[in-house]
């Protein structure tokens, strides 16, 4: 009887150091995970006045059939539809000019993706996606 208690709290002492070791490895792993991707967002809202201006400039180009805008955590998606192609290049370069809508503090906080499809189903150009970082100073494709 006293060998078959002894194997009882082994396995006992055993199952409690891999629960108590699990979860000190699981705290560690997954904590704060999801906090940073929301921290100091209260602070950097975007202003009905950026997202207009921003729309505003990109329905100048030619082709525009529709812009949205929207902030995603620390991200700001703008998504554009055109009628038809038009050329990659031009495109590039207008959504770099884009940036100066934004306030400063905005473009040192946000990270940017820039979505460009195409309503032509045969497009060999798009669709396309640009990204800038908080960091840079304009979009990589």
């Amino acid at each position: 009887m006293n060998k078959k208690f002894l194997k009882y709290i082994i396995i006992f002492v055993v199952i409690v150091l891999i629960c108590v070791f699990s979860f000190f490895i699981y705290k560690n792993l997954f904590s704060d995970s999801g906090n940073v991707r929301y921290k100091d967002i209260d602070k950097h809202k975007l202003t009905n006045n950026e997202i207009n201006s921003v729309k505003d400039k990109i329905k100048e180009w030619e082709e525009i059939k529709k812009v949205d805008i929207y902030t995603d955590s620390k991200i700001i998606k703008i998504v554009v539809k055109l009628n038809n192609d038009i050329d990659f290049e031009k495109v590039k370069e207008k959504a770099n000019g884009i940036l100066t809508e934004f306030n400063e503090k905005n473009l040192e906080y946000y990270d940017i993706e820039f979505f460009v499809a195409s309503a032509t189903e045969e497009s060999q150009v798009y669709p396309q996606i640009g990204y800038k970082f908080k960091n840079n100073l304009e979009f990589s494709w």
